[in-house]
């Protein structure tokens, strides 16, 4: 099995072994949010890193930080949550992955915890894909990255991704605290957003249990079915990427 490692805690040396042996590159992205009373603010990245972990442990490779600042999604307006403009978060993303190709890996994975990174990743990454097409790219949320292979569905803060949280770390998320009583102090600058800006399937009602949540009820959530749709993900990234490599050595 190849050696699977984070950037971060690695030599040049090793990074140089490691490019030889499994010249992979997996890069979470994710963003600082509110999700909903229960879920952690950096669920998206924590989402996005777990997954990419997994992935790690079957093709090798080094596994980049989460990359937390990004935006959009209509949620900006929630205490707690950090958006920025998207020329600045796509500056960096395009930075990354051409320096990754230039480094020499063979197999770059750009996975989003947050949705709205998706329309982003699809303006930017297909021109240096391109310009590089010996380089498998491999690039989306869990929803999209595997194309049509995969059918699993997304939401905010809800069933699907409160099934992520429970499979993947589960130590981060308190069902009980989805309960009534908030106070109204949720919101940046202390007011709401007008009505005509509210998004008609997110609920606004800080004293609702299912605050912030966009889907199916998250108290109908499981780990199970958190379990089923990342080994999904999972297997069919790490499948691609191991029949690319193996085409490389040939």
């Amino acid at each position: 099995m190849a050696s699977f490692r984070k950037y971060i805690e690695l030599r040049p040396d090793e990074l140089e072994a490691i490019l030889k042996d499994a010249p992979v590159a997996l890069w979470p992205l994710g963003l600082l949010e509110h999700h909903g009373w229960h879920l952690p603010v950096g669920f998206d990245g924590l989402k996005a890193e777990r997954m990419c972990e997994r992935i790690g442990e079957k093709t090798g490779g080094v596994m980049l930080p989460v990359m937390w600042w990004g935006g959009g999604g209509g949620h900006d307006v929630f205490k707690w949550t950090f958006y920025q403009s998207e020329e600045a978060y796509a500056a960096i993303l395009t930075e990354t992955v051409r320096k990754l190709v230039e480094y020499g890996f063979k197999a770059i994975v750009v996975l989003a915890g947050h949705y709205p990174w998706q329309s982003t990743l699809e303006k930017r990454l297909p021109e240096i894909q391109a310009a590089h097409p010996e380089v498998l790219m491999l690039w989306g949320t869990e929803v999209k990255i595997c194309d049509d292979a995969v059918s699993i569905q997304g939401d905010h803060a809800a069933r699907e991704e409160t099934s992520f949280g429970l499979a993947l770390f589960s130590e981060f998320v308190d069902m009980d605290a989805l309960t009534t009583g908030r106070g109204s102090d949720v919101w940046i600058g202390g007011e709401p957003p007008p009505l005509e800006k509210q998004h008609p399937k997110v609920c606004f009602d800080p004293n609702d249990p299912l605050f912030s949540q966009m889907g199916v009820d998250a108290r109908e959530a499981s780990a199970e079915h958190g379990e089923a749709g990342t080994k999904l993900v999972v297997d069919e990234v790490s499948k691609r990427i191991l029949a690319h490599l193996d085409q490389e050595r040939t």
